[in-house]
């Protein structure tokens, strides 16, 4: 939410300036031009998402020394557009919250309606009326901070929904399973899974080769007592009863979450070695808690920290700080935004 004074301020940086509104989408982009005086340029146009397509949209806009483009940020298919954009003449690539649309599109027509078309006039007007966000791409080690950032955070989503699955497929087969090993990723326990994956594959397992795999995985940490446990427990069994095509889904499962802490594992190390580059971030380490793979996700997050004005700036950019709903005598139970 932006406040009235930055607003104005907004609105007065746009004056005078031709507007365009681009609503975006994975092969077709919309674009509503607006004179400086805030009238409608014709139709919205529909040009494709190709580099004749961004030629084509750009020899038929209005004339103007200067334009500013609004974008809706509405997954990545806006990227392409907003770079080449910013490398024409006169330019300025400006962001509008996909929220914002979505309140906007009954205010000119009073109708609930959606289409490509309506989005990008919507888009137009908000940036006429000063509801955008200035957009400034990352460059250098920033850029690569923010990969980084985006790609752990679906690396740590691949390893748990392995994780997750594994645990399942416990449940299922070998329910006795967590009794015996607390942690079912352990050494001795991944040693199980691996060799012995089904209660009946373990009661028909020589039981001194039971306790040699346990002692050679676990590095003699886990033996005998952990073996007879195991054996114990799984003779009175409630778990499905396997078969091979249940082993090959376990190992399936097994190879995917490695690979997954393999990739998860080579990311962290990219960003240590990033992160030992990037200027201030010493002093970030003094902060407890902050080693150097948190500090890589933050500044991936945020960018450089030079770049703001003000500490708030960062908070509400991470969604962090506390508003509240009051009207009239209410006052609403003050809660963290949770929206960057």
């Amino acid at each position: 939410m932006h406040s009235t004074s930055t607003m104005d301020q907004r609105k007065t940086a746009v004056q005078g300036a031709v507007i365009g509104g681009v609503d975006v989408a994975q092969g077709w982009h919309y674009i509503q031009w607006l004179f400086p005086n805030g009238l409608s340029a014709g139709k919205p146009v529909r040009f494709a998402n190709s580099r004749s397509g961004f030629e084509s949209m750009w020899a038929r806009r209005p004339a103007g020394a200067r334009l500013v483009i609004g974008l809706e940020s509405t997954g990545a298919y806006w990227l392409p557009l907003a770079h080449w954009l910013r490398q024409q003449p006169g330019v300025t690539v400006v962001l509008v919250n996909p929220l914002h649309t979505h309140k906007l599109k009954e205010v000119d027509d009073h109708t609930p309606s959606k289409n490509d078309a309506k989005d990008a006039g919507i888009i137009a007007r908000a940036v006429a009326e000063g509801r955008y966000m200035h957009w400034t791409p990352r460059e250098g080690v920033w850029s690569e901070l923010a990969t980084l950032s985006v790609t752990r955070r679906q690396q740590k989503a691949d390893v748990v929904r392995w994780q997750n699955r594994i645990q399942g497929w416990i449940d299922v087969y070998a329910p006795e399973f967590r009794r015996v090993f607390k942690a079912w990723n352990g050494l001795a326990a991944l040693w199980v899974l691996d060799t012995v994956p089904l209660p009946a594959d373990v009661l028909a397992y020589p039981f001194e080769d039971l306790v040699t795999g346990l002692l050679e995985a676990s590095h003699h940490r886990v033996g005998p007592k952990r073996a007879a446990a195991l054996m114990v427990a799984y003779r009175d069994s409630i778990g499905v009863p396997g078969h091979a095509s249940a082993r090959a889904q376990l190992a399936a499962y097994l190879g995917h979450w490695r690979a997954a802490c393999a990739a998860l594992a080579a990311t962290e190390a990219a960003q240590q070695e990033l992160v030992a580059t990037v200027p201030g971030a010493d002093v970030l380490r003094g902060i407890p808690g902050f080693g150097s793979v948190v500090i890589a996700t933050l500044l991936g997050e945020l960018g450089n920290l030079a770049d703001y004005a003000h500490p708030q700036q960062a908070v509400r950019m991470a969604g962090l700080n506390v508003v509240s709903d009051n009207s009239g005598k209410y006052r609403g139970k003050p809660h963290v935004a949770k929206r960057g």
